[in-house]
């Protein structure tokens, strides 16, 4: 997989197509965190949650995780342009987890905002199961993405989406799954359980807010 290409242009098509809606999911539970030291936003991309975060949160600790050089830069220009003390919270780390291990330990949240679903099912738990090594016993997950869900007219609408982004990504970014997964169970097992669940544009996007509270099976 490579984002580089559709990079400059992502956010972009994201509010022609979405509108709103992805930046509401990815935020919706950013006011009710919990005090955290150290935070990693993985799969970050051209950074609009990062600089959400950094205006609502005062934790000084936060590493951005991505595999797009472009994505990355994005991402630093956008924070510097509208954030003077980012440069002393923030850590950029290119870092592809399909391949790579998490460049720190320790972590009291992880963001994965529309980032699990580019991956098939053995390369997401290999993913899950390393962000989840990597987190305190009673860290936080925030998790947005898209979803098929309800009943029979909202199931085919939300077909239809994915079964489009995932040509188009394919197209653009060398995307190899072409089917959506749901997380959930491998998050369970990790130990983290679903606390607060939101649905977006027609229950075709969910923000969900986890929490370690149990030893992971």
């Amino acid at each position: 997989m490579n984002f580089n290409r559709v990079a400059p242009y992502f956010e972009r098509l994201e509010k022609i197509v979405f509108n709103k809606q992805m930046q509401r999911c990815r935020t919706a539970f950013i006011s009710n965190l919990p005090p955290v030291k150290k935070i990693a936003l993985v799969g970050e991309g051209n950074g609009q949650f990062l600089l959400e975060l950094i205006q609502q949160s005062d934790c000084e600790q936060i590493h951005y995780i991505d595999s797009s050089q472009t994505m990355l830069e994005l991402a630093q220009k956008r924070v510097q342009r509208f954030s003077k003390d980012a440069p002393s919270r923030v850590q950029f780390h290119l870092c592809d987890l399909s391949v790579q291990e998490m460049p720190d330990q320790n972590y009291d949240l992880v963001v994965t905002n529309f980032f699990l679903d580019v991956f098939d099912k053995p390369l997401l738990n290999k993913c899950i199961l390393k962000i989840a090594a990597s987190c305190k016993t009673n860290a936080v997950w925030l998790y947005a993405d898209f979803q098929i869900s309800g009943g029979i007219i909202q199931r085919i609408r939300a077909l239809a989406w994915v079964k489009m982004m995932y040509l188009f990504f394919k197209f653009v970014a060398q995307l190899q799954t072409q089917k959506l997964l749901d997380p959930a169970e491998m998050l369970e097992n990790q130990g983290f359980k679903l606390k607060e669940l939101r649905e977006f544009n027609r229950g075709l996007m969910r923000a969900e807010l986890r929490q370690r509270d149990i030893n992971p099976r």
